[in-house]
């Protein structure tokens, strides 16, 4: 049957399972290499208010597992137009949708963003709802 495997692949295929899953856990397992020095620079780079507590995960933390009441943030996503604190706006759309921040690639962002400022420069006249944005983008 065409697509199925023999027999005699089957170690092969579980070679190959076992070295996607120690690649996976060990990309997952990665710290972070970020300075105080380097986040004050995010900081004055992306004008992120002082409001907004910076900080690098520690050596048994990780992006995919903030502490509570943290979320990870990657520097692409700032390049993309995100900015902390999160307007409302993002915050509902992150709440609805059930994700955090760091689980939308920063491609995803730039959409994002783009589509909220062509609505508030294209002055419709009313607020952009939560329906509306996803209709839109």
């Amino acid at each position: 049957m065409k697509g199925s495997l023999d027999k005699r692949d089957a170690p092969a295929a579980r070679v190959l399972d076992e070295e996607l899953r120690r690649s996976v856990t060990e990309a997952s397992m990665a710290r972070s290499r970020t300075t105080a020095e380097e986040l004050e620079d995010l900081r004055l780079s992306y004008n992120i208010s002082s409001s907004v507590l910076l900080r690098a995960p520690g050596p048994e933390e990780r992006a995919d597992d903030p502490p509570e009441g943290f979320v990870a943030i990657y520097e692409p996503v700032m390049q993309q137009g995100l900015r902390l604190p999160l307007h409302p706006f993002f915050r509902e759309v992150l709440r609805d949708w059930n994700l955090a921040p760091c689980q939308i690639t920063p491609s995803g962002w730039g959409p994002m963003v783009a589509s909220y400022l062509l609505w508030i420069v294209a002055d419709a006249g009313e607020n952009l709802t939560l329906r509306k944005f996803e209709s839109i983008y």
